[in-house]
């Protein structure tokens, strides 16, 4: 928070800082293939809520965004103006994207807000990391599917590759990442001690956030099952119930989390997550299986643009 940063370069400092493999996507940007083997060479990313979060916990209250449609080169794109209070002045650096393929308005202010943060600093270490070749699988971490230029031709790729490992100077003091998977298919205890080590890691990521949402571990298992998990509990669920749950309780978690930094009691949270949900709300725990990332940062826009009104 911007009470806790002294000047400046202090604030700059906190907003470059490097992300935790958690909060990094990937994506393939081309695919080769040699003697049978394809392999593919991923790009990483951070997605717009990351970069919001990190906005969020740096300065509070005191960032804004603001968007434009313009037109460049015959195209339709959108300019993101993001404004940062250092020192006690706004600081406002700018940037474009086209308008997205996909959820044509959302998207095109998701890129745009992305690369305006990098103007300061926000994910800007991504840039000078090295390209990543991986592995195009049977099973992994991440599913590819479409067409990719191969030797001349374009080739329809579908399978799966397992995330890169970071270099240490790309991760936050402290973090932790899995180790690579050696491939070895006729070394059965290998898999399994990995696949453990994924669960346990799983597990630990899931108490997390019922212990950020004060959820007792009796309700475990009804959340469990409304997710197709039969396990009864963590212990016995697969990583795949694991990851469904997570990402059941993830938005909310950081939705809840959010709000507190905003200083909002429970009464407001809810307020906020109705009208964007348009359904009434018990509870703060009503929004399990109804609040996804989209809804959870509408509801954080909402909140702030009515806190920066009261100011």
């Amino acid at each position: 928070m911007t009470g806790n940063i002294v000047n400046g370069k202090e604030l700059l400092e906190a907003l470059s800082a490097p992300f935790p493999p958690q909060d990094i996507e990937w994506k393939v940007q081309s695919a080769s293939k040699r003697n049978n083997a394809t392999n593919l060479l991923v790009v990483p990313y951070i997605e717009s809520r990351a970069v919001m979060n990190r906005l969020d916990c740096v300065c509070g209250l005191d960032w804004q965004s603001r968007f434009n449609k313009i037109e460049v080169g015959g195209k339709e794109a959108f300019q993101c103006e993001l404004s940062v209070k250092i020192n006690g002045e706004w600081i406002t650096r700018t940037d474009a994207a086209e308008v997205s393929d996909y959820e044509s308005v959302k998207g095109g202010h998701s890129n745009a807000l992305k690369r305006a943060a990098v103007q300061f600093g926000i994910g800007r270490s991504l840039y000078d990391l090295p390209q990543f070749w991986v592995e195009l699988k049977q099973r992994g971490e991440h599913r590819v599917w479409g067409k990719f230029k191969i030797n001349g031709q374009m080739e329809q790729v579908s399978g799966y590759f397992d995330t890169p490992v970071l270099p240490d100077w790309a991760l936050p003091t402290g973090s932790k990442q899995p180790k690579p998977n050696k491939q070895n298919s006729k070394n059965e205890s290998h898999a399994k001690n990995n696949n453990n080590t994924e669960q346990q890691d799983a597990i630990h990521h899931v108490k997390t956030l019922l212990q950020l949402l004060n959820i007792p571990m009796k309700f475990v298992k009804g959340l469990l099952e409304r997710c197709g998990s039969n396990a009864g509990d963590l212990e016995k669920a697969s990583v795949n119930d694991l990851r469904s749950l997570y990402q059941v309780l993830s938005p909310v978690e950081r939705y809840v989390s959010t709000c507190r930094n905003l200083r909002l009691g429970t009464e407001q949270m809810i307020y906020y997550a109705q009208i964007v949900l348009k359904v009434h709300l018990e509870s703060l725990h009503s929004l399990y299986f109804k609040m996804d990332s989209a809804t959870a940062d509408e509801a954080i826009e909402l909140a702030k643009a009515d806190m920066q009104q009261a100011v």
